[in-house]
């Protein structure tokens, strides 16, 4: 059984960084809910906005781009159905910085009712290889903080 979320995080003010989406008719599933796969979609798209928002770059998701950011865990949480045509709004935030490694905390919001909340391990590599947020990044990754919210360290860095 699913732990009940933080009270927190179901709320849109919590999280400074967000992304509004148009959901599409292929979204749906044989029921007429937002599908699984589009629902993890929506979340992909938030946590790449931001990372071009946090790292100022237009090149960072080219294949020789030295430096790059890799999502190495996702869970995700399922609060309530979401319908087509309704837009939905994706909210993110970071939980927990590490060395090499940071922790986001995203919410999915629709007709102002949150529907869902992931939870995603992001790590910064160079040449391929996990390696110690620069400088710059680290403090554009303090400016997207969830405030007075600190979750679970990463293992990893």
């Amino acid at each position: 059984m699913a732990q009940k979320p933080d009270p927190r995080l179901l709320q849109t003010e919590t999280y400074p960084f967000t992304l509004n989406i148009d959901t599409q008719f292929g979204d749906m599933d044989a029921y007429a809910h937002l599908n699984n796969l589009a629902i993890a979609g929506f979340y992909e798209s938030a946590r790449a906005r931001m990372q071009l928002h946090i790292t100022g770059r237009q090149d960072f998701f080219k294949p020789d781009s030295p430096d790059k950011i890799l999502l190495i865990e996702a869970r995700l949480q399922y609060l309530a159905e979401g319908h087509y045509p309704e837009p939905v709004e994706i909210r993110t935030g970071i939980g927990h910085i590490g060395n090499s490694s940071y922790r986001l905390h995203q919410a999915l919001f629709q007709l102002n009712r949150c529907i869902g909340l992931c939870e995603a391990v992001m790590i910064y590599t160079l040449h391929g290889k996990p390696t110690t947020i620069p400088h710059d990044i680290r403090q554009q990754l303090e400016s997207q903080r969830i405030v007075g919210f600190e979750s679970n360290p990463v293992v990893s860095g």
